[in-house]
């Protein structure tokens, strides 16, 4: 039974599903190949037992991951199905699948929105631990000649990286992306930068966030904090102020998160009177500083023993209607003692309590 493949979703049919094989074959091997898939789609498309059928040894003698793959490009049409019977060769006759087969099934589920599967079947494929270039060239190849409307396979593949922890595998799929124009999704920038971020990889943030935005990625703005922080966390503190200015000409979508991410990296570099200046110009912006901005600066004053300043903070932001943490009151009130301010530290102390503050020695 011959299946007619809509024609947004592949183009062609047996003379390039050959080219999923690894070896060349005659022209006889290619019509017995082709009289075998077709065989192998009436089973699965039919009523009869994939058991029994399977169970007859011309045909398990005869099946190849070649096979699979083109019986798979037939069954585009209903991924499900071709899951079921991708899970039942697995499952009930230990098949090795191909990574082809793979990335054919994952770009067909997504293409139909179901992305669990897709999710479950990339866990098991990144089990095998193949290099991610073979992977990613086999999911580009079936993307291709299928002619998947969708780039979201690639998106889930990185993801899938990240989640196994495979940061720079994610890397190097995501660069892979670019340099075949397929853009990633934002959320898939953002969690990749920040997947470098947690292991120290600020240059690499740096250097993958240029590469995506030259190829047309429009970052968010947890993404552009990702390269602030990098920046700062580097201690290139002018860099992430020009930074900043660039992203707001070319109109990024900022929001307090980045101000306050470069408000940290100025106070954790004892330049608090920067970080006093940034959060002086967020009205211009259309931005108002919230409690983190003020947490940040206060503390940041207290790190630099400028306590008097850090209590005029603190005041400003109460009056604003912000609940301090219990580590700046500690702060304030630690300097405050140290320096022989007693009442002012009192006098904190009781104020914190109006406030809803929890309940701090004295």
């Amino acid at each position: 039974m011959n299946i007619t493949l809509p024609r947004r979703v592949l183009l062609n049919n047996h003379s390039f599903l050959r080219t999923f094989s690894s070896s060349p074959l005659s022209k006889l091997e290619d019509q017995n190949d082709t009289r075998f898939v077709s065989l192998l789609s009436d089973i699965v498309r039919g009523n009869q037992s994939w058991k029994l059928a399977f169970n007859d040894p011309s045909i398990s003698s005869t099946l190849r991951p070649h096979h699979v793959e083109q019986l798979l490009i037939r069954t585009l049409d209903d991924s499900k199905l071709a899951l079921r019977f991708f899970n039942f060769l697995g499952l009930h006759k230990s098949f090795n699948h191909s990574t082809t087969s793979f990335a054919i099934l994952v770009h067909a589920l997504v293409h139909q929105k179901l992305f669990w599967p897709a999710n479950s079947l990339l866990h098991t494929l990144l089990l095998r631990g193949s290099e991610p270039k073979f992977v990613f060239s086999c999911f580009l190849d079936s993307h291709r000649k299928c002619k998947f409307l969708s780039n979201l396979g690639f998106d889930l593949l990185v993801q899938s990286y990240l989640q196994n922890r495979r940061v720079l595998d994610a890397v190097v799929v995501a660069k892979l992306m670019l340099e075949n124009k397929l853009l990633p999704e934002v959320r898939t920038l953002s969690a990749l930068l920040n997947g470098l971020l947690r292991i120290r990889r600020f240059i690499m943030v740096l250097e993958l966030f240029d590469e995506s935005v030259n190829v047309g990625v429009r970052p968010d703005s947890y993404t552009c904090s990702a390269v602030i922080r990098s920046l700062c966390e580097l201690k290139d503190f002018s860099k992430a102020k020009e930074k900043v200015w660039w992203m707001e000409v070319n109109k990024f979508d900022l929001s307090i998160v980045t101000y306050n991410v470069l408000i940290h990296g100025l106070c954790k570099g004892d330049r608090v009177l920067e970080a006093v200046e940034v959060k002086r110009s967020l009205s211009e912006k259309g931005l108002k500083a919230d409690l983190v901005t003020y947490c940040t600066l206060v503390l940041g004053f207290c790190r630099v023993q400028q306590f008097e300043a850090g209590l005029h903070l603190f005041n400003e932001m109460i009056e604003f209607g912000f609940v301090p943490s219990e580590a700046v009151v500690s702060g304030l009130v630690d300097g405050l003692r140290k320096q022989g301010k007693i009442d002012d530290a009192y006098n904190l102390v009781v104020q914190k309590g109006e406030v809803g503050c929890r309940d701090i020695l004295f």
